[in-house]
Order: C-alpha cells, then sequence, then structure tokens
C-alpha cells in the first residue's frame, strides 16, 4: 500500500510540469482563434419577458391555437405562447387564466381555461409571456413562428 503511494506522489511530480505546459500551449492558441463581436447596444430587442398580475388584464383575443394575445393595464400588450396547441382556443368564447397567484410570468405554472370545441371547458399551460408594443406586433410575432406550420 505504501509503494502503491509513493509512485502515485512520484508519477504525479513528473507528470504534472509536462500538464502544465501543455495547457500553457493551449491558451495560446485559444486566445489567438478569440475573434471580437460588435454589439450594437442601440438595436431594441425584439421581445421582453413579461409577467403581469391577472387583475390587470383587460382583454384576450386568440390568434392561434397556441398564441393567445393579452391587453393589460396601462396600455401593455402580451403574446402568450402556449405549451402546446390548445384545440379550440383560436375559437374560444370564454379564456380565463388560472394561477395560485395574481401575477404570472413565464414558466410559472399558470394555466388559460377556455371554452373550446363543442363548449367543453379545457385548460393548456403558458409557456412563454413575452411584452411587446401592441396587438399588431403580437400577430406579427406569431404569424413568423407558425410560418410553414
Amino acid at each position: 500500500m505504501l509503494m502503491r503511494r509513493v509512485l502515485f506522489v512520484i508519477a504525479v511530480t513528473i507528470t504534472a510540469p509536462v500538464f502544465s505546459q501543455q495547457s500553457e500551449k493551449n491558451e495560446n492558441v485559444v486566445l489567438d482563434e478569440v475573434k471580437e463581436i460588435v454589439i450594437d447596444a442601440n438595436a431594441p430587442p425584439s421581445t421582453e419577458a413579461g409577467c403581469l398580475s391577472i387583475r390587470g388584464i383587460h382583454n384576450f383575443s386568440s390568434l392561434h391555437d397556441q398564441y393567445l394575445y393579452v391587453e393589460g393595464r396601462g396600455n401593455s400588450h402580451y403574446l402568450f405562447t402556449m405549451d402546446r396547441r390548445c384545440i379550440g382556443l383560436r375559437n374560444a368564447q370564454e379564456i380565463a387564466i388560472e394561477n395560485h397567484r395574481d401575477r404570472v410570468c413565464s414558466n410559472s405554472q399558470a394555466r388559460v381555461a377556455y371554452r373550446g370545441v363543442g363548449g367543453r371547458m379545457d385548460t393548456c399551460g403558458i409557456r412563454i409571456i413575452e411584452k411587446l408594443e401592441d396587438k399588431s406586433a403580437a400577430r406579427t410575432l406569431m404569424e413568423i413562428r407558425t410560418l410553414g406550420k
């Protein structure tokens, strides 16, 4: 057992400088290959993650079976992306938000409840909530995402 420890210490002592020299060589190679990427600080973000209070919702509009436009308090606009296609959401007559809290955010386990096909109540999970400029921006984003589907 003592002999194994001695051999291990000797092996580490001999190979450690070799490995450190090799990693120094690799560092120089990596630094030579790094290229600078210029980011435009003035470019506006395409969308902004959003959270909102359920009590602040003024209006719903189904855009697609997977997308819901929500108009909130203070002229705020949101696009809800469901976790799957929700059959009947596009033509839903009654829509509500179900959540254990007043505040709803992306992936917050909130659900959209709606009266879908045949008038039966159904629910669908909310995956992403994005704050947008207006309803037109929500519709455009939905159309881009559903193009070819």
